[in-house]
């Protein structure tokens, strides 16, 4: 956290108007329902010393983040829910992934940190590298697909939804 201004602030000098960020599920809920948003996981700080370096955030939500993190980003106690099948049309997953969503969003915007709100959140992402895996599973991929993107629009964020690696991204994704 102590080193966040300063590597901000070179980024900003080499260039970038933009830090993307992951948001780490099994770090901010390591236990069903129980949220941790302090230390390196403090969110919200995390987004105003950005803006405060007069840059823009590109919030990844996922919130799969591939290899980049120890299980995708996924809690371990995900794969204990009864019956939970992960990133597919799975009833168990999508209500979990939902409520997680929501609450990142709940808080983005409690703080004020969407663009529309004067915040730096110029983009946000829900799933990550989905495409491949939608080709190779078919319909209950292409479900899954079409259900994330309206859950993430219905969340009315102010600011554009995308997704990376997903040709057919349903509009307004």
């Amino acid at each position: 956290m102590q080193m966040w201004p300063d590597l901000i602030q070179k980024a900003k000098d080499g260039g970038v108007d933009v830090i993307e960020t992951y948001v780490f599920w099994n770090g901010h809920e390591p236990s069903p329902g129980k949220y941790y948003f302090e230390d390196r996981f403090d969110l919200v700080k995390f987004i105003k010393v950005v803006q405060q370096a007069g840059l823009y955030v590109h919030l990844r939500i996922g919130p799969y983040v591939c290899a980049e993190w120890n299980f995708g980003g996924f809690p371990v106690w995900l794969k204990y829910v009864p019956g939970v099948a992960f990133r597919t049309d799975n009833e168990p997953f999508k209500v979990a992934m939902q409520k997680f969503t929501a609450k990142i969003v709940s808080l983005m915007k409690s703080e004020s940190l969407f663009q529309n709100q004067g915040g730096p959140i110029i983009l946000s992402q829900i799933e990550n590298e989905y495409g491949p895996v939608e080709w190779e599973i078919g319909a209950p991929g292409k479900a899954y697909t079409k259900w994330f993107s309206q859950m993430a629009v219905g969340l009315d964020t102010g600011v554009p939804w995308i997704m990376c690696k997903q040709e057919d991204a349903p509009d307004p994704i």
